[in-house]
């Protein structure tokens, strides 16, 4: 029970919550991809995280024929990048593992 008591307060004062920094990175190219889209207001994301000063993960978002399934992109210095932009999934391949961490 005493170990149980010393873990108790070695653990209360750890900080486990996100990083306030990469959240707000995280929020701010979510919206970067919104502006880009079409219809800002049907994206869908996963993946997304912050990866120094670039943010990467999947969209997916409706042109308004129906969505267009989870697409990659690299927000970069400011620039939106989506996959179907770069003429090969090999590009994309090779930005996801220089600007994401691979």
């Amino acid at each position: 029970m005493k170990r149980l008591t010393l873990l108790a307060l070695a653990l209360a004062g750890c900080d486990v919550g996100p990083d306030p920094g990469e959240v707000a990175r995280v929020r701010e190219g979510t919206e970067m991809v919104r502006r880009a889209l079409k219809l800002p207001e049907t994206a869908l994301f996963k993946g997304v995280a912050a990866h120094g000063a670039n943010v990467c993960g999947e969209v997916n978002a409706s042109v308004g024929m129906g969505r267009t399934g989870y697409e990659r992109f690299v927000v970069r210095q400011g620039n939106v990048t989506f996959a179907s932009q770069l003429p090969t999934d090999a590009a994309m391949d090779a930005m996801w593992a220089k600007e994401c961490g691979g």
